[in-house]
């Protein structure tokens, strides 16, 4: 398994594995999936365009992602957020999440990032004890983050120091 900023031409597999992951998982991102289906190939590419989209391959099959976003402003050059990871439901157990973090991690780092932030659904707790597994720890609470389907749920925010 590798990690990889995803390119424009990783347009299909991103919209195939997203679409997997809205699908299984509503509650847990932000972005719903009649919403992300509306989007154009076209639109994808634009969005692997711009560098903030990471990818898990295993030869040339797409079975994770997760965006990486460093802060654009010099006083928060240290910092960046982690969002919309998600594994193929497949491989899940596999390793390969851990994988994709240890690649994201790399990442930041070599941006000269050394501290992550990320926000998780309170009732995604699996997602929690991964991401505690990996050094975040809760730094705070966002009630009321989401409202999908008529289900209302709240966000933890979750540091990591690379230092």
């Amino acid at each position: 398994m590798n990690v990889r900023l995803l390119e424009p031409a990783d347009a299909e597999a991103f919209r195939e594995l997203r679409l997997e992951a809205l699908t299984l998982h509503p509650t847990n991102f932000l972005t719903t999936a009649a919403e992300f289906a509306k989007r154009t190939l076209e639109d994808h590419r634009g969005a692997l365009s711009r560098g903030k989209s990471w990818g898990l391959f295993d030869g040339d099959r797409l079975n994770g992602m997760g965006a990486l976003l460093p802060m654009t402003f010099a006083a928060a050059a240290h910092r960046a957020e982690i969002g919309a990871v998600y594994v193929r439901k497949a491989q899940q157990g596999t390793g390969a999440a851990d994988a994709l973090m240890h690649g994201l991690v790399q990442a930041a780092v070599s941006y000269g990032v050394w501290q992550l932030e990320l926000f998780v659904a309170d009732d995604n707790l699996r997602a929690q004890r991964f991401y505690a597994r990996h050094g975040f720890r809760e730094a705070g609470r966002l009630p009321n983050a989401a409202l999908v389907g008529g289900v209302m749920t709240s966000d933890i925010f979750m540091v990591a120091d690379l230092r």
